[in-house]
């Protein structure tokens, strides 16, 4: 009875000790602010599309009008 009790006091403060270990949920420094307008954008992301310079509304919005027409799929059974 004592080896099963000091068996699941074990288990008890594994399971309290572990709780302890989760780490700070904070917004990095780096992270973008929302209250800026889309087509500002990345600078320096290598993951932006083809065609579009940050900064210039006009191409941002044929990049938003092209990749939408991608997904159109009455455009891709044509």
């Amino acid at each position: 009875m004592t080896r099963a009790a000091l068996i699941v006091s074990m288990l008890a403060a594994a399971a309290l000790l572990a709780a302890c270990s989760e780490k700070p949920q904070t917004v990095s420094s780096t992270h973008k602010k929302s209250d800026s307008v889309a087509w500002q954008g990345a600078p320096g992301d290598p993951f932006v599309a083809k065609g579009w310079t940050a900064g210039d509304k006009d191409s941002w919005q044929r990049q938003i009008h092209q990749r939408n027409q991608y997904q159109n799929e009455y455009n891709r059974t044509q």
